[in-house]
């Protein structure tokens, strides 16, 4: 992609993102969010686990020690000014890698800007909150970019890091292991590297290793409790037993099968779809899935609606159907352009979501196991 053209694009983008988001962050300051944030920076300067109860200062710090070591310039900040600039390298971060996938200048339908202002929507809350979704999502992808465009190495470094930052990207980590490329794992070992060697830096070895030891036991306890709005969670609300064992489990098996085996398989791989299917799968398995982490589904109504626009007429409107039908669930009827009770924990809104996002899976599913179009 031309480089100029390139940044103009995510010029525009972010130029517009900022001027409907930035000014009530500068008004409303930092957050329970940003204050977790902050208290695992300040931890980390001084020597201490960040994984320890932050007693007021926000939720438990859930994320890796580099992730404390970089969050260190914005933690300096006064509240207004840490929001604001935070929330632009969330936009900024988020509109790059979707750029990176779609140019304006080689988009193949108008419809495609649909996509663009439906991504839009879903991500104003998340910059608004202002979790790191939308910052790791686009850096996943263009991560995912660089493979495809053969930079393996480039590509390793990048996955390797915000997957020690958050595990979620994980998956795709994973599943680009196949077929197996030198460069690509030696990118994730030097990337992984260097996630040890920051706080090496600082803390010492043995510090390191308790502290990663802390993170992990965190993150084990964090698991094992109530989850939010993965599929499980959502369906024993609703009445529904067993679900881990029946639907969410077999959700995951069936995802990671089919995501892994369609990087072997030629005649089932597309990207859109592959990249659609592992989002989708996050949302839905993930307990800790919120209303602000939909962000990460986000990017995947434009890949599955490029894929979508190529099919033959029959299959291109039973397949926008149903896409609609999701998209509206997630992201549509949650917007200001319909009237809402305030979010709480109420069954009717937890369904809302968790039903579109599964309703999109199951797509992704069925688009995945037909041969697919040739892949872009």
């Amino acid at each position: 992609m031309n480089s100029k053209a390139l940044i103009k694009q995510i010029s525009i983008l972010v130029g517009i993102t900022t001027l409907f988001v930035t000014p009530y962050l500068f008004l409303k300051g930092t957050n329970i969010v940003t204050h977790t944030y902050a208290f695992g920076s300040r931890q980390f300067w001084a020597g201490l686990s960040p994984y320890v109860d932050p007693q007021g200062a926000g939720d438990w710090f859930k994320y890796s020690p580099l992730f404390a070591w970089f969050y260190t310039p914005f933690e300096g900040m006064n509240r207004p000014l840490q929001a604001g600039l935070w929330g632009i390298f969330n936009i900024l971060c988020f509109w790059t890698g979707i750029s990176l996938w779609f140019p304006w200048k080689k988009m193949e339908s108008k419809w495609l800007w649909l996509g663009f202002l439906l991504c839009s929507m879903e991500a104003d809350g998340s910059f608004r909150y202002q979790q790191m979704n939308a910052s790791l999502v686009g850096l996943l992808l263009l991560g995912i970019y660089l493979y495809k465009e053969g930079k393996y190495f480039s590509s390793g470094v990048v996955l390797a890091i915000i997957t020690n930052i958050k595990i979620l990207p994980g998956l795709f980590l994973v599943g680009l292991l196949f077929p197996i490329r030198k460069k690509y794992l030696l990118g994730i070992l030097i990337g992984l590297a260097l996630c040890l060697l920051v706080p090496i830096s600082v803390w010492g070895v043995n510090k390191t290793l308790l502290y990663h030891w802390d993170w992990y036991l965190l993150l084990k306890r964090d698991t094992q409790t109530e989850g939010l709005l993965d599929i499980a969670t959502v369906l024993k609300r609703l009445g529904f037993l067993n679900t881990k064992i029946w639907i969410l489990y077999p959700i995951a098996l069936f995802s990671l099968g089919l995501f892994l085996l369609s990087r072997l398989k030629n005649h089932l791989f597309n990207w859109d779809l592959w990249i659609s299917l592992g989002l989708f799968t996050l949302l839905l398995v993930n307990p800790r899935t919120e209303s602000p982490t939909f962000v990460i589904g986000g990017p995947a109504y434009i890949f599955m609606f490029r894929y979508i626009l190529r099919l033959s007429h029959l299959s291109k409107y039973f397949a926008l159907t149903i896409w609609s039908l999701g998209v509206f669930f997630i992201t549509l009827c949650m917007n200001d352009i319909w009237p809402k009770f305030i979010w709480d924990a109420a069954p009717w809104y937890q369904t809302n979501k968790t039903l579109g996002v599964f309703i999109l899976w199951s797509l992704s599913i069925g688009l995945s196991l037909k041969p697919n179009l040739k892949t872009p």
